[in-house]
């Protein structure tokens, strides 16, 4: 072995790839000249060393389209940032609180009227009801700004749902939809049915949660975009015997707030499927006050996590089989939501 020889040889390949990286991404014909200076030696290490450099070039390749190719963003939330939703801390005061610290992050919009804890999203819009002296109404709010009336009463409706560009609500015996150009589909329900919540999906698909008068026994009812009526519907059948609290779209599924135990203080998030109200997730049970409808809120956000929401009971972010309890909803001054929150 010639020491001369291999000395000269690891000299000139450390100087080929510092002139290499020096200006981090290689020049269009750095392997070529590489080679060819490398064929020029006649060291018996020739084959070595032009292996060596096309390693070398193809790791400084690497190196520079890593750092070149931005990370890919997360999906974000339906609501005004990632990990937020929306809250109303005062009457006709909207704002974003963050999910994790519970602190507020900005005030969306004030709705002049509007009713305290009634809050419907549809990404990039939000809905709530106002008392006018023309009666009831539905006001859009646009996250990017501004706001309109929707025209017709509402009545008595108290539950309010979004999705698919379209509103619905509980009027009285009927759950109404209102599609984007202002044309409504009533469907009628029965009076021996009482409604504790209404989902609607993104592809215009209606849920109800529904039970017979007196009992506390629940189901969910998924119609068809175009239904008018109860008929056709599929059954999603809960377990618990006192029926889910509340309800929401996840997706292609459905997802039900329900108690583990009637009366106990464990309450679960179930999923089923919406072409055949399939169970399929249970969903993992964590501790809560007792619960009931109309005091509890689900949604879900683009990542498929589950904001539960109550009035005054406390709040939950549901990420799978992670739980963690969150703060309430207040602003900075301490005023406090006093209805639920929504993704």
């Amino acid at each position: 072995m010639n020491d001369g020889n291999s000395t000269r040889d690891v000299d000139l390949l450390r100087a080929q790839l510092h002139r290499l990286v020096e200006d981090v991404e290689p020049k269009p014909d750095a392997l070529p000249r590489l080679l060819a200076a490398t064929r020029r030696r006649k060291s018996p290490r020739r084959p070595l060393l032009a292996l060596v450099g096309a390693v070398a070039v193809a790791a400084a390749a690497f190196v520079v389209a890593s750092l070149g190719i931005p990370r890919q963003q997360e999906p974000e939330p339906v609501s005004v940032q990632p990990d937020s939703y929306l809250a109303a801390p005062a009457p006709g005061v909207i704002a974003s609180f963050d999910v994790r610290s519970g602190r507020e992050n900005q005030e969306v919009a004030r709705v002049d009227g509007a009713d305290a804890g009634v809050l419907a999203t549809d990404h990039d819009r939000v809905y709530t009801t106002v008392s006018t002296s023309d009666g009831r109404r539905i006001v859009e709010v646009l996250l990017r700004g501004g706001q309109r009336v929707l025209p017709g009463d509402i009545g008595d409706g108290w539950l309010l749902t979004a999705g698919g560009g379209r509103v619905a609500y509980l009027d009285g015996n009927a759950v109404v939809v209102v599609h984007g150009g202002g044309q409504q589909q009533r469907i009628a329900i029965p009076p021996e049915l009482r409604v504790d919540d209404l989902a609607l999906a993104d592809d215009g698909r209606l849920a109800v949660l529904a039970g017979h008068q007196g009992s506390r026994q629940a189901l969910v009812l998924l119609l068809a975009p175009d239904a008018t009526s109860l008929a056709g519907h599929v059954d999603a059948v809960p377990d618990a015997t006192c029926g889910p609290v509340a309800i929401a779209w996840s997706g292609r599924d459905v997802a039900a707030l329900q108690p583990v135990d009637c009366g106990g203080e464990q309450a679960r998030v179930a999923t089923f499927a919406a072409d055949s109200g399939r169970k399929i997730g249970a969903g993992v049970p964590f501790r809560t006050p007792p619960l009931a409808a109309g005091q509890a809120r689900l949604s879900t956000d683009s990542l498929g996590r589950f904001l539960v929401s109550t009035k005054g009971k406390g709040q939950w972010l549901v990420d799978g089989s992670v739980i963690r309890p969150i703060p309430p909803a207040c602003t900075d001054d301490g005023a406090c939501a006093e209805g639920p929150g929504v993704f």
